[in-house]
């Protein structure tokens, strides 16, 4: 099979660059790939280390990174906890903890650094003992400026918050950790004094440039007195991209002052949390290595080794930031969850068997959700690395019907775990949903994830038959132990007059591929019904093409692509009401379509008429499961997965697939790796 054109797959190396050893005040790291800080969501409630977290840490461990800076811990769990979950190093039981995890990293040849933090007025404020926040100055809700979000701390407080973060340095190296890396950048309280934005202090420690640096500076000169000739990193907003906030030419004149305080290393990432999170973990339409003019400033103007993060998925990527001195180091977070075996792999001349990170942010919406944990959309075991892997007993038949996202990662644990696999599809190729969400633009990259399926079907033991539709009665004529559904979707008649008319096709046809009517159209906008992210995505695909675009949608403005992830539904929106080319009307349905005309009814305006050169429907689509009841009829276990169950997203479908395997039988091993 070809490889594709994408950078995951340009070259096998070597890449001289990255994996050699860099030294950091004494302390050697075997290669440059750093694991970014990622807060998992999987501590104890009393910020105490579990084991799922050890296990989380030491799979990427093993995986081959040079460096893990493990996720933020709070200094002080009584005004600073950012997450319920959060973790802490402020009693014996703590630092026991501790001991656990750093053990883990560092038996693999792993250097072990701790990220320090306190959330400032980010703090959750139901764990904070008298339930206010504290912040550089005080903060008022916009609703009601008589009621404080955050009060300013007071100098005493700061004191003690100085005396706090030296003392978790000295309580991390008491459990092991070799590194210590403040968390100075998106908004937490570092960040915060540092801000013009957030600090509006007039007295030591805010006011000019100068007195905002006071407790950062005094943080970085306890922790150094704390913990000696250990290396001491420090992470920054390169530009805070708000107004009144920081920029890269004032970082470029402030961390020169930090590093001189005591810093051996700064790590560059941009962006606050609470004014635009799409620049601080960014959507898959951001460009590869978008921040690496950031990290070669401050390389420039500190010099001392700097970080980079932020969307370097490839090693071809990676390479070419060290070499041309971007960087010094490159951290990776979601590529290191789809794959925690990437520098590993890297290393062995593997780039093209890394399971690429496609920034879809999946790993953000699940973590963010009640009781949600880190995730990947595309490797189902993040977080689960204690889970068995399934292992069938006696030798066993088993039939996937449907080779989108969900029905290839079927397939292919099926395999793994020993069933005679035979994965069928109706279509010439593989692909399914994973198609129709890699056609809207700036988000071709999920054909990475489809091809690198493709490859590992292509690799393993499963029978692939393309362009077959079987019924049920053929399917269970093979016998087969287990069936996976994985049918997808099917449109169902919309309640208007005029569904079926010839200028009414299914937005879904063409995402999927079906767009050889578009040329052939007359004069008159598309009309685009639904207002969800389908509809708001293809209204963007046929603007693309140069066709004004009417979207039609039921709903307020402020519900439009309601279930879209958050991060990406920000910058999609903004694009939307951006284009001349696209009209939107909300709060308005589609009543009848007659004559190249649509009408339409509005709760403001009432009716109104409109001539359109097509109407693509992007709602009302429901689960395809008619071979559902056909199958258990017959005696056959089947079970569907992904949109056969409940429309939702690729990571669903992967994560169903591999929840529907490890129902069958299992035994209790584990291969080296997971076969999807």
């Amino acid at each position: 099979m070809a490889q594709s054109n994408d950078p995951v797959f340009r070259t096998e190396g070597p890449f001289p660059h990255l994996f050699s050893p860099l030294t950091l005040r004494g302390l050697t790291l075997p290669n440059r790939v750093v694991m970014a800080p990622m807060s998992s969501q999987l501590g104890n409630r009393d910020g105490t280390v579990t084991d799922r977290q050890i296990a989380f840490y030491r799979e990427r461990a093993a995986g081959g990174v040079g460096m893990i800076v493990v996720e933020f811990c709070c200094v002080d769990r009584a005004t600073g906890l950012s997450e319920h979950r959060q973790l802490s190093i402020e009693t014996p039981a703590h630092i026991e903890s501790h001991r656990h995890l750093t053990d883990a990293i560092r038996n693999e040849g792993t250097v072990a650094c701790l990220q320090l933090q306190h959330g400032g007025q980010a703090a959750k404020l139901d764990t904070i003992f008298d339930g206010v926040a504290r912040a550089p100055s005080d903060v008022s809700r916009r609703s009601d400026p008589s009621r404080l979000i955050a009060r300013a701390f007071t100098d005493d407080e700061l004191e003690r918050l100085v005396d706090a973060f030296g003392a978790a340095a000295i309580a991390g190296m008491d459990a092991g950790y070799q590194a210590i890396e403040f968390h100075g950048a998106h908004g937490y309280v570092l960040s915060a004094f540092l801000s013009p934005l957030t600090n509006r202090r007039d007295d030591r420690w805010g006011g000019d440039e100068d007195r905002r640096l006071e407790l950062p500076r005094r943080v970085i000169e306890r922790v150094r007195e704390a913990i000696g000739e250990r290396p001491l990193l420090y992470r920054i907003s390169a530009d805070e991209f708000s107004r009144g906030g920081l920029t890269i030419e004032d970082m470029e004149r402030i961390t020169p002052k930090l590093v001189a305080a005591g810093l051996d290393g700064i790590h560059v990432s941009t962006g606050l949390g609470w004014t635009g999170m799409h620049n601080v973990i960014e959507p898959m339409s951001q460009p590869e290595g978008w921040r690496l003019p950031y990290s070669r400033r401050i390389r420039e103007a500190t010099g001392v080794p700097v970080i980079t993060v932020g969307q370097i998925r490839s090693p071809v990527t990676a390479e070419r930031a060290l070499s041309e001195g971007d960087a010094d180091l490159i951290a990776l977070g979601r590529p290191l969850l789809a794959d925690p075996h990437w520098a590993a792999k890297a290393k062995a001349g593997r780039a093209v068997d890394i399971r690429p990170c496609t920034s879809c942010n999946y790993c953000v919406s699940v973590s963010l959700t009640p009781d949600g944990t880190i995730c990947c959309a595309e490797n189902p075991r993040t977080s689960r690395e204690l889970d068995p892997l399934p292992r069938a007993e006696g030798h066993h038949k088993a039939v996937v019907v449907g080779a989108g996202p969900g029905g290839l990662a079927a397939a292919l644990l099926l395999d793994q775990a020993g069933y005679d696999t035979r994965l069928i599809e109706e279509r010439s190729a593989v692909g399914g949903g994973l198609i129709a969400s890699a056609a809207p633009p700036h988000k071709e990259m999920l054909n990475w994830h489809r091809d690198y399926l493709s490859r590992r079907i292509a690799g393993s033991g499963v029978t692939l038959d393309l362009g077959k539709a079987e019924t049920a009665d053929m399917i269970a004529a093979g016998q087969p132990r287990l069936v996976v559904l994985a049918t997808g979707s099917r449109a169902r008649p919309m309640p208007f007059e005029g569904h079926d008319d010839a200028l009414v096709h299914d937005a879904y046809a063409l995402l999927m591929g079906d767009d050889r009517w578009i040329d052939s159209l007359g004069e008159g906008p598309v009309l685009v019904y639904g207002g969800g992210e389908t509809g708001c995505e293809t209204a963007e695909m046929i603007a693309a093409r140069g066709r004004s675009v009417l979207l039609v949608t039921r709903s307020p403005l402020k519900s439009l692509a309601r279930s879209a992830e958050f991060i990406y539904r920000t910058v999609l929106l903004k694009r939307l009401t951006a284009n001349p080319l696209i009209e939107i009307l909300t709060d308005t349905e589609l009543v009848a379509v007659h004559d190249g005309e649509a009408r339409l009814c509005s709760a403001g305006e009432g009716a109104a008429r409109r001539l359109v050169s097509a109407v693509l429907i992007a709602q009302g689509r429901e689960p395809n499961d008619a071979l559902l009841d056909a199958l258990t009829g017959l005696g056959i276990e089947a079970v569907p997965i992904g949109d056969a169950v409940k429309g939702g997203r690729i990571g669903d479908a992967i994560h169903g697939a591999y929840a529907a395997v490890r129902s069958v039988t299992m035994l209790d091993a584990e291969p080296e790796e997971l076969a999807c």
